[in-house]
């Protein structure tokens, strides 16, 4: 259906009355001698008074949508301008820093008010420029260190509410002024950016996904802790917006308007109510606010015909816009991250060669090793060692094996983010002389001995006739295995997505935990509970949290491994990356111990008891460039109890991914196919 017809309902019936008047034979007695410029003019007359008479008195929704954009772009203008005067004149009292505070909380709320916008048309500036954390980064497109220090209102809040915002003051206003002049180089072109219905839809389900991962956790908030009134103020961005298409709705399924109109109301009303941050139900907010007004959104897009971004665009996207909630399993599109077409006929062909490959020590130079001895199936993909073995089994390799449960939602891989490729990182194993110790060529020689697998890599690959086994079909096979291992069927899971009714009291509070206060939540991002960051799940942060050699050590010793500053990609050079690791997933944490990249801590309550005091600067390390807060949670006893009973909540069904019964035969029986069983990873 065209989308004007679709939004509108327009139609020639619909506005016969006008219509009959410029096509009426006795206006036109000569219409069949009409020229094609005349037709064209009547043509376009008809289609005005056509959608004239759809939206009377200018009601088009987008005229409405741009001039609240229009409207909230200058209120943040002037709101900057308040703020540059007060700063000015910030002296060393309590009421002058009181007032900066004020009108710092103001222009902070002013801006969320265009949020919804910002972020959706430009998400660099958003987080470069605008409301970034407040971390130093490196220029991601050039192969040298080029640092880039963070600007915008996350900075600013966390000087304003630092210890001496007044020693400050300079450092405040050099920010201020930096954000003035993006901002007035940015708004011309907000304005200027031509909207259409679609991206109204898809603006207002990313900015709820935004307000539950980054607002309500206080990811947006490090200095002020001001997240709830933001959360109110960027949802009554989304809730006008929505609104502007109400009467459209009504028109089309009455029933759906008046649900979502309740629904737009109660949320609005639950976060004005709900202004402690301690204290606010999370679990509550995305249960009976979040997911049904994610899916609300789409089924009203649908009903209303306006096209999602799956008909219009077709790059693969990550995250999958028919998902209809934050815990769909296919929220988050697997197939974008392994830069592979996973629903391919192939697929599962490929992915069952993949799982042979996976078990089979043939890979190994010695035959000895398979990828399932560091990653076995029982324990979540990981090996229950501090540090994996090396291939001859008498030391250990540098790090913990982490698991490969979801680990295909990520933009990089490896503790030290060295590989940008799921398929590529199969070779950094089969290379390290501690591990595969090999090459592609001699595993290729290895397995085109066994007719099986020559078979199996022809039915799996038909277009490579030439050479079927090769590096390249052998590393996705397993990038196509790997990538399907993923695990959202926890308990958890379960009912917040409605399949149970009913959750342990100690994981509620365990939750709001982990999203609130023990601020777990702003490095850790739901869904996967890792380090992408939401809400567009394009980039994966890793952080420096100052892990020590050993937690029982007196004194304590930073642990020397550098992590990212170490991984031989030259821009990652930059001093702030050093002791830098991936932020991993706690989903099926509860098999994976022990934890951190070195296995330090045995236990999930040693974990929580790490972060509880502030990690390694918090517990004494001299650490410059830490990003974990070093100040303590001072967390009670049952609170960090709590904790670790929502991630155990998180463990799914990860016994559903076991061993294959056998492996494919060999010609000549070879001494690397003699240690494999499946008893062994079951």
């Amino acid at each position: 259906m065209p989308l004007n017809a679709a939004i509108g309902g327009i139609s020639v019936g619909a506005a016969n009355g006008r219509a009959d008047t410029i096509l009426n034979l006795k206006v036109f007695p000569n219409i069949m001698l009409l020229t094609q410029k005349t037709w064209l003019i009547a043509a376009t007359l008809l289609v005005f008074i056509l959608c004239q008479s759809f939206f009377p008195k200018n009601n088009d929704p987008i005229k409405q949508i741009k001039a609240q954009l229009e409207n909230g772009l200058e209120q943040f203008s002037e709101a900057v301008e308040s703020y540059n005067k007060v700063a000015q004149n910030l002296e060393n009292t309590p009421a002058s820093v009181e007032q900066l505070k004020k009108i710092h909380l103001e222009t902070r709320l002013a801006y969320k008010n265009i949020e919804l916008w910002v972020d959706y048309l430009d998400p660099y500036s958003a987080k470069r420029l605008f409301n970034g954390a407040p971390l130093p980064t490196v220029e991601p497109n050039v192969p040298v260190v080029q640092t880039l220090q963070p600007l915008g209102l996350q900075v600013l809040d966390d000087l304003v509410f630092g210890e001496n915002p007044t020693a400050d003051k300079s450092e405040i206003l050099r920010l201020l002024a930096q954000l003035k002049t993006d901002f007035s180089r940015s708004r011309p072109q907000f304005l200027a950016t031509p909207l259409t219905h679609r991206h109204v839809f898809e603006a207002s389900r990313r900015s709820t996904v935004r307000i539950f991962t980054l607002g309500v956790t206080g990811f947006d908030t490090p200095g002020s802790q001001n997240a709830l009134p933001e959360a109110a103020a960027a949802f009554a961005s989304v809730e006008h917006a929505l609104r502007v298409y109400m009467p459209l709705l009504e028109q089309k399924d009455r029933g759906m308007a008046i649900l979502l109109d309740a629904r737009l109301s109660n949320t609005s009303a639950y976060l004005a109510q709900n202004k402690d941050f301690d204290a606010f139900d999370r679990l509550t907010f995305l249960t009976q606010h979040v997911n049904p007004i994610y899916e609300l959104i789409y089924q009203a897009q649908r009903t209303l015909g306006i096209e999602t971004v799956a008909e219009v665009e077709t790059l693969p996207q990550p995250v999958r816009y028919e998902a209809l909630n934050l815990f769909d399993p296919k929220f988050l599109n697997a197939g974008y991250y392994a830069n592979l077409k996973l629903e391919a006929p192939e697929t599962e062909r490929r992915a069952a060669l993949g799982r042979l490959l996976f078990f089979d020590p043939v890979l190994s130079e010695n035959g000895t090793t398979s990828c399932a001895t560091c990653h076995r199936p029982n324990k979540a993909f990981t090996d229950g060692l501090p540090k994996s073995l090396s291939n001859n089994g008498t030391h250990a390799v540098k790090r913990n094996a982490p698991t490969l449960l979801n680990c295909v939602y990520s933009e990089h891989y490896f503790y030290d983010l060295r590989e940008p490729q799921l398929a590529r990182q199969i070779l950094h194993v089969v290379r390290d002389s501690n591990e595969f110790n090999t090459d592609y060529l001699a595993i290729a020689k290895r397995l085109s001995m066994s007719a099986e697998y020559v078979n199996l890599f022809k039915n799996a690959y038909p277009n490579v006739a030439q050479q079927p086994i090769s590096g390249y079909t052998i590393s996705d096979a397993l990038a196509t295995y790997v990538a399907n291992l993923t695990d959202f069927d926890s308990p958890f899971d379960q009912y917040v997505t409605g399949k149970v009714g009913e959750i342990a009291p100690t994981t509620a509070r365990g939750f709001n935990l982990f999203m609130g206060k023990a601020a777990c939540g702003t490095c850790h991002f739901a869904p996967v509970f890792n380090g992408t960051v939401p809400p567009l799940y394009v980039e994966t942060e890793a952080e420096v949290l100052g892990v020590p050699s050993s937690p029982h050590e007196k004194p304590l010793s930073l642990d020397p491994d550098e992590g990212r500053y170490a991984n031989q990609k030259p821009r990652d050079r930059a001093e702030f990356y050093r002791y830098a690791f991936k932020t991993p997933t706690v989903r099926n944490s509860a098999l994976t111990a022990p934890y951190m990249h070195n296995g330090a801590y045995p236990t999930l309550a040693s974990v929580v008891d790490f972060y509880n005091k502030g990690g390694g600067k918090g517990m004494g390390l001299v650490l410059e460039h830490q990003t974990l807060p070093f100040d303590q949670l001072n967390l009670t006893a049952q609170e960090q109890s709590d904790l670790v009973a929502f991630m155990e909540s998180l463990t799914g069904q990860a016994g559903h991914h076991v061993a294959p019964d056998s492996l494919p035969k060999f010609d000549q029986k070879p001494i690397w196919n003699g240690r494999y069983s499946p008893q062994n990873y079951k």
